[in-house]
């Protein structure tokens, strides 16, 4: 009982600290993991600890733990199954579900069910000392009445997609797309033209070789451009400024991913992302580069392959991101194309078409 009911306080401390550092998300991103829940889990994990702890209904305090800890179990169980690479119990303390799931869950569940208290009634008089239960409820239903309240007080401003919605954005070039590209309709014109040599075959050797590398010059300033010219009250993404790697994505088409090390979509994204740049590399085909941009806080291991041929590149810790991952921006030459909704990402072959035809 005295073990069950520190790991449950301490638990909702971590969660409090995880609350008042890192984004999560509102309900209608999904209720289990959402900020509300945590407004109504965070002081009501508490308050069963310090109930189990207080000794005061023992029974009744008995049967709400191992009830608390079988649910917990099936919890961790559903997370593990689904790859999740923190169970979540701990706040920032990042626990993988299996450990958490054999190590804490299930022995503790077992050893309530075999300590057991016994001989006791439910609710059973005499009742506690008037002392013993005041100095136990007071504090766990006033952390109750004011957990929340302070959660929402205190919570940080964060950085979020939103922010930047008056950013205007541009309408990228098509390149080496031919479906778009109008330098197809060139060759018709050109076929008359064999007919000049006919009546002067002299003279007419020197024109039509004139008009060739007019065509030619016709069509080079369009091939390095990767942008129409930006409005000129158009700007840069804002962003460029918090990433580590702005230099580098500031130039052609870039596909940005943002992905927090343990998001399970982009553990399933990002490789084929990989490969779709390895399989490009090979071809000699440059139209468009990807680059992984971790969201803070960040862990040594995380989704990106070891072999990858993206870019990698960090957004800056010294502010607060809002950020569902994984959340893909599509850049060209630093100016906002598109993006895509939190927590999806598009299919790699499907990219270059969702950016030039979408509007």
């Amino acid at each position: 009982m005295v073990i069950a009911g520190l790991l449950l306080a301490a638990a909702a401390l971590f969660k409090v600290h995880e609350a008042l550092t890192v984004y999560i998300a509102p309900w209608r991103e999904g209720i289990w993991e959402s900020y509300e829940f945590f407004l109504l889990q965070i002081p009501l994990e508490f308050a069963l600890g310090v109930w189990i702890l207080s000794g005061v209904f023992r029974k009744a305090a008995w049967i709400a733990g191992t009830l608390a800890f079988f649910a917990f179990i099936i919890i961790t169980l559903a997370k593990g199954i689904l790859g999740f690479e923190s169970c979540g119990c701990f706040g920032r303390v990042h626990v993988n579900p299996w450990h958490t799931l054999f190590i804490v869950d299930i022995p503790i569940f077992l050893l309530l069910l075999i300590f057991r208290p016994k001989g006791e009634k439910l609710l059973p008089p005499p009742w506690p000392h008037p002392f013993h239960a005041l100095a136990t409820a007071i504090p766990a239903i006033g952390f109750m009445a004011i957990a929340a309240p302070l959660l929402v007080a205190f919570r940080p401003e964060f950085k979020k997609p939103g922010d930047w919605t008056s950013v205007k954005p541009v309408r990228p070039i098509p390149i080496d797309r031919p479906v778009l590209n109008p330098q197809p309709k060139d060759p018709a014109p050109a076929q008359p033209e064999p007919a000049l040599p006919v009546p002067a075959p002299t003279p007419p050797t020197s024109e039509p070789s004139d008009p060739a590398p007019t065509a030619v010059n016709e069509t080079e300033p369009a091939a390095p451009t990767a942008t129409t010219p930006p409005a000129e009250d158009a700007q840069q993404w804002p962003w460029l400024q918090h990433i580590d790697i702005a230099d580098q994505i500031k130039h052609g088409l870039t596909v940005i991913l943002m992905y927090h090390h343990d998001c399970p979509t982009c553990a399933e994204m990002m490789p084929r992302y990989s490969e779709y740049c390895k399989q490009m590399q090979e071809r000699g085909d440059q139209s468009i580069q990807v680059a992984f941009i971790a969201i803070p806080p960040f862990h040594q291991t995380g989704p990106v392959p070891a072999d990858t041929v993206c870019l990698l590149g960090k957004l800056s810790d010294k502010e607060k991101w809002a950020i569902m991952s994984p959340y893909v921006v599509a850049l060209a030459d630093g100016y906002f194309v598109r993006d895509w909704p939190q927590g999806t990402a598009p299919e790699p072959e499907n990219l270059l078409d969702e950016i030039f035809d979408h509007d």
